[in-house]
Protein backbone atom coordinates (compact mmCIF):
# COMPACT_ATOMS: atom_id res chain seq x y z
CA UNK A 1 0.00 0.00 0.00
CA UNK A 2 2.76 2.27 0.67
CA UNK A 3 4.29 1.82 -2.74
CA UNK A 4 0.82 2.91 -4.29
CA UNK A 5 0.50 5.44 -2.15
CA UNK A 6 3.94 6.90 -3.33
CA UNK A 7 3.44 6.22 -6.96
CA UNK A 8 0.29 7.80 -6.35
CA UNK A 9 1.59 10.88 -5.03
CA UNK A 10 4.29 11.37 -7.73
CA UNK A 11 1.64 11.20 -10.48
CA UNK A 12 -0.11 13.94 -8.86
CA UNK A 13 3.00 16.12 -8.51
CA UNK A 14 3.95 15.34 -12.14
CA UNK A 15 1.35 16.58 -13.53
CA UNK A 16 0.59 20.01 -11.44
CA UNK A 17 4.65 20.44 -12.95
CA UNK A 18 3.43 19.93 -16.64
CA UNK A 19 4.10 23.11 -18.41
CA UNK A 20 1.45 25.38 -19.61
CA UNK A 21 1.19 25.82 -23.04
CA UNK A 22 0.78 29.45 -23.92
CA UNK A 23 -3.18 30.50 -25.07
CA UNK A 24 -3.37 30.91 -28.34
CA UNK A 25 -6.27 30.58 -31.17
CA UNK A 26 -3.71 31.04 -33.44
CA UNK A 27 -2.80 28.22 -35.37
CA UNK A 28 0.58 28.39 -37.20
CA UNK A 29 0.58 26.84 -40.43
CA UNK A 30 3.74 24.90 -41.55
CA UNK A 31 5.96 26.99 -43.67
CA UNK A 32 4.89 30.71 -42.44
CA UNK A 33 7.58 33.26 -41.38
CA UNK A 34 7.15 34.98 -38.27
CA UNK A 35 8.59 38.34 -38.53
CA UNK A 36 10.88 40.10 -36.05
CA UNK A 37 11.34 43.99 -35.74
CA UNK A 38 13.96 46.03 -36.33
CA UNK A 39 12.59 48.84 -34.13
CA UNK A 40 9.67 49.42 -32.10
CA UNK A 41 8.57 53.26 -31.32
CA UNK A 42 6.58 54.00 -28.23
CA UNK A 43 3.89 57.12 -29.63
CA UNK A 44 2.30 57.01 -26.44
CA UNK A 45 3.34 60.41 -25.55
CA UNK A 46 1.91 61.70 -29.26
CA UNK A 47 -1.10 59.95 -29.58
CA UNK A 48 -3.35 56.63 -28.58
CA UNK A 49 -4.73 54.10 -30.22
CA UNK A 50 -2.87 54.74 -33.74
CA UNK A 51 -5.55 52.82 -36.13
CA UNK A 52 -4.29 53.87 -39.59
CA UNK A 53 -0.75 54.84 -40.98
CA UNK A 54 0.36 56.02 -44.66
CA UNK A 55 3.58 57.21 -46.20
CA UNK A 56 3.81 61.02 -47.46
CA UNK A 57 6.18 60.07 -50.34
CA UNK A 58 6.28 63.90 -50.90
CA UNK A 59 7.00 65.07 -47.35
CA UNK A 60 9.10 61.99 -46.39
CA UNK A 61 6.60 61.83 -43.34
CA UNK A 62 4.35 58.99 -41.91
CA UNK A 63 0.31 59.95 -41.59
CA UNK A 64 -1.36 58.36 -38.80
CA UNK A 65 -4.83 58.47 -37.20
CA UNK A 66 -6.51 57.45 -34.11
CA UNK A 67 -10.15 56.23 -33.42
CA UNK A 68 -9.63 58.52 -30.40
CA UNK A 69 -9.19 61.57 -31.92
CA UNK A 70 -10.32 63.85 -34.74
CA UNK A 71 -6.45 64.77 -35.97
CA UNK A 72 -3.89 63.58 -38.51
CA UNK A 73 -0.76 63.35 -36.86
CA UNK A 74 2.27 64.00 -39.38
CA UNK A 75 5.52 62.53 -38.35
CA UNK A 76 9.05 61.34 -39.50
CA UNK A 77 10.03 58.36 -39.55
CA UNK A 78 11.30 58.04 -36.22
CA UNK A 79 8.49 58.40 -34.87
CA UNK A 80 8.94 62.66 -33.86
CA UNK A 81 5.35 64.89 -34.58
CA UNK A 82 5.94 67.20 -36.98
CA UNK A 83 2.55 68.68 -37.54
CA UNK A 84 -0.88 67.35 -36.12
CA UNK A 85 -4.03 68.31 -38.74
CA UNK A 86 -7.56 68.77 -37.28
CA UNK A 87 -9.91 67.25 -39.27
CA UNK A 88 -14.13 66.73 -38.91
CA UNK A 89 -13.54 62.89 -38.55
CA UNK A 90 -14.67 60.49 -35.88
CA UNK A 91 -13.71 57.25 -35.04
CA UNK A 92 -11.32 57.46 -37.90
CA UNK A 93 -9.52 54.24 -38.92
CA UNK A 94 -7.40 54.12 -42.06
CA UNK A 95 -5.57 56.84 -44.02
CA UNK A 96 -4.15 57.27 -47.42
CA UNK A 97 -3.73 60.00 -49.70
CA UNK A 98 -3.51 60.59 -53.73
CA UNK A 99 -0.52 60.23 -55.82
CA UNK A 100 0.77 63.52 -56.00
CA UNK A 101 0.08 63.61 -51.90
CA UNK A 102 -1.97 66.90 -51.94
CA UNK A 103 -5.94 64.88 -50.57
CA UNK A 104 -6.51 62.70 -48.09
CA UNK A 105 -8.70 60.22 -47.49
CA UNK A 106 -9.76 59.02 -44.56
CA UNK A 107 -12.24 55.87 -43.51
CA UNK A 108 -14.66 56.47 -40.48
CA UNK A 109 -16.13 53.24 -39.28
CA UNK A 110 -18.77 54.46 -36.87
CA UNK A 111 -20.52 56.18 -39.91
CA UNK A 112 -19.59 54.30 -42.33
CA UNK A 113 -18.22 56.96 -44.53
CA UNK A 114 -15.03 57.56 -47.16
CA UNK A 115 -14.19 61.40 -45.80
CA UNK A 116 -11.34 63.47 -47.98
CA UNK A 117 -9.89 66.59 -46.64
CA UNK A 118 -7.02 69.07 -48.10
CA UNK A 119 -3.50 69.39 -46.45
CA UNK A 120 -4.97 71.96 -43.96
CA UNK A 121 -7.61 69.99 -43.04
CA UNK A 122 -10.58 71.63 -45.01
CA UNK A 123 -13.32 68.82 -45.46
CA UNK A 124 -14.25 67.69 -49.19
CA UNK A 125 -16.55 65.02 -49.35
CA UNK A 126 -18.21 62.07 -48.16
CA UNK A 127 -19.10 59.16 -49.40
CA UNK A 128 -21.13 56.72 -47.79
CA UNK A 129 -19.91 52.90 -47.72
CA UNK A 130 -22.83 50.73 -45.52
CA UNK A 131 -21.79 47.00 -46.64
CA UNK A 132 -21.32 45.88 -42.90
CA UNK A 133 -23.76 43.79 -40.72
CA UNK A 134 -22.28 44.63 -37.46
CA UNK A 135 -21.71 47.57 -36.72
CA UNK A 136 -18.74 47.33 -34.34
CA UNK A 137 -16.86 45.63 -37.20
CA UNK A 138 -17.25 48.44 -40.12
CA UNK A 139 -14.67 50.10 -42.64
CA UNK A 140 -11.03 49.88 -41.00
CA UNK A 141 -8.70 50.22 -44.28
CA UNK A 142 -8.52 52.84 -47.35
CA UNK A 143 -5.76 52.67 -49.91
CA UNK A 144 -5.79 54.28 -53.84
CA UNK A 145 -3.64 52.87 -56.37
CA UNK A 146 -1.54 54.77 -59.52
CA UNK A 147 -5.15 55.05 -61.28
CA UNK A 148 -6.44 56.55 -58.32
CA UNK A 149 -8.87 54.04 -57.80
CA UNK A 150 -10.14 53.61 -54.38
CA UNK A 151 -9.93 50.52 -52.09
CA UNK A 152 -11.73 50.01 -48.85
CA UNK A 153 -11.65 46.96 -46.69
CA UNK A 154 -14.55 45.76 -44.26
CA UNK A 155 -13.38 44.59 -41.10
CA UNK A 156 -15.88 41.56 -41.27
CA UNK A 157 -19.63 40.63 -41.68
CA UNK A 158 -18.69 40.21 -44.48
CA UNK A 159 -14.76 40.70 -44.99
CA UNK A 160 -14.36 42.93 -48.01
CA UNK A 161 -12.64 44.77 -50.49
CA UNK A 162 -14.26 47.26 -52.08
CA UNK A 163 -13.26 49.15 -55.24
CA UNK A 164 -14.86 52.77 -56.20
CA UNK A 165 -13.53 55.09 -58.76
CA UNK A 166 -15.20 58.57 -59.24
CA UNK A 167 -17.05 57.56 -55.82
CA UNK A 168 -19.10 54.64 -57.54
CA UNK A 169 -18.18 51.30 -56.74
CA UNK A 170 -17.01 48.90 -59.49
CA UNK A 171 -16.26 45.47 -57.69
CA UNK A 172 -16.09 43.72 -54.63
CA UNK A 173 -13.75 40.84 -53.43
CA UNK A 174 -14.77 39.10 -50.31
CA UNK A 175 -11.70 37.98 -48.01
CA UNK A 176 -10.23 34.90 -46.45
CA UNK A 177 -7.25 34.28 -45.77
CA UNK A 178 -8.08 35.68 -41.81
CA UNK A 179 -10.50 35.78 -39.36
CA UNK A 180 -10.56 39.51 -39.79
CA UNK A 181 -9.04 42.74 -42.01
CA UNK A 182 -7.62 46.00 -40.02
CA UNK A 183 -6.28 47.73 -42.66
CA UNK A 184 -4.78 47.61 -46.52
CA UNK A 185 -1.43 49.03 -48.26
CA UNK A 186 -1.58 49.39 -52.23
CA UNK A 187 1.99 48.56 -52.94
CA UNK A 188 3.07 50.02 -56.48
CA UNK A 189 6.80 48.38 -57.12
CA UNK A 190 4.26 45.16 -57.15
CA UNK A 191 1.44 46.55 -58.32
CA UNK A 192 -0.66 44.53 -55.77
CA UNK A 193 -2.13 45.17 -52.02
CA UNK A 194 -0.67 44.52 -48.64
CA UNK A 195 -3.36 43.54 -45.77
CA UNK A 196 -2.87 43.24 -41.40
CA UNK A 197 -5.42 41.36 -39.48
CA UNK A 198 -5.42 42.26 -36.25
CA UNK A 199 -7.29 38.93 -34.85
CA UNK A 200 -4.83 36.41 -36.91
CA UNK A 201 -1.44 37.95 -36.21
CA UNK A 202 -0.82 38.51 -39.84
CA UNK A 203 0.17 39.96 -42.77
CA UNK A 204 -1.03 39.23 -46.35
CA UNK A 205 -0.19 40.31 -49.81
CA UNK A 206 -2.82 40.22 -52.39
CA UNK A 207 -3.14 40.42 -56.40
CA UNK A 208 -5.20 42.64 -58.41
CA UNK A 209 -7.54 39.97 -58.48
CA UNK A 210 -7.30 38.92 -54.60
CA UNK A 211 -5.34 35.69 -55.01
CA UNK A 212 -2.87 35.38 -52.00
CA UNK A 213 0.81 35.75 -53.09
CA UNK A 214 2.59 35.33 -49.56
CA UNK A 215 1.34 35.50 -45.82
CA UNK A 216 3.51 36.15 -42.87
CA UNK A 217 3.14 35.99 -39.31
CA UNK A 218 3.89 39.05 -36.26
CA UNK A 219 4.05 38.49 -32.75
CA UNK A 220 0.96 40.59 -31.51
CA UNK A 221 -2.85 41.54 -32.03
CA UNK A 222 -4.26 44.95 -32.44
CA UNK A 223 -2.29 45.58 -35.57
CA UNK A 224 -3.97 48.27 -37.05
CA UNK A 225 -1.74 49.97 -39.25
CA UNK A 226 0.43 48.93 -42.10
CA UNK A 227 2.46 51.08 -44.65
CA UNK A 228 5.75 50.96 -46.70
CA UNK A 229 8.49 53.45 -47.15
CA UNK A 230 11.09 51.89 -49.35
CA UNK A 231 12.32 48.60 -48.31
CA UNK A 232 10.91 48.96 -45.05
CA UNK A 233 7.59 48.14 -43.60
CA UNK A 234 5.37 50.24 -40.79
CA UNK A 235 2.89 48.92 -38.49
CA UNK A 236 0.80 50.83 -35.62
CA UNK A 237 -0.41 49.06 -32.77
CA UNK A 238 -3.61 49.72 -31.43
CA UNK A 239 -3.39 48.74 -27.55
CA UNK A 240 0.51 50.41 -27.00
CA UNK A 241 0.39 53.31 -29.12
CA UNK A 242 3.70 51.32 -30.65
CA UNK A 243 5.22 51.61 -34.33
CA UNK A 244 6.76 48.74 -35.65
CA UNK A 245 9.56 49.13 -38.25
CA UNK A 246 10.78 45.41 -40.27
CA UNK A 247 12.53 44.52 -43.38
CA UNK A 248 10.02 44.68 -46.20
CA UNK A 249 8.94 40.56 -46.37
CA UNK A 250 10.17 39.16 -49.80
Amino acid sequence: MKNIYLIFVFLILLYGCKREEPDSNIVVPPGITTLQPLKVIDLASILTEPSGIFYNSKNNSLLVVSDARPDIYELDLNGNLLNKISVAGVDMEGVTMTKNCDTIFVVEETARLVSSFLYNGKKINSLLVDVATNPSHCLEGITIDDNYHLFVINERDPMLMLEFVNGIEVSRKQLAHSTDVSDICYDKQTNCFWIISDESKKIFKLNRNGNLLGEWLVTFDKGEGITFVNDKMYIVRDTDAKMYIYNKPM
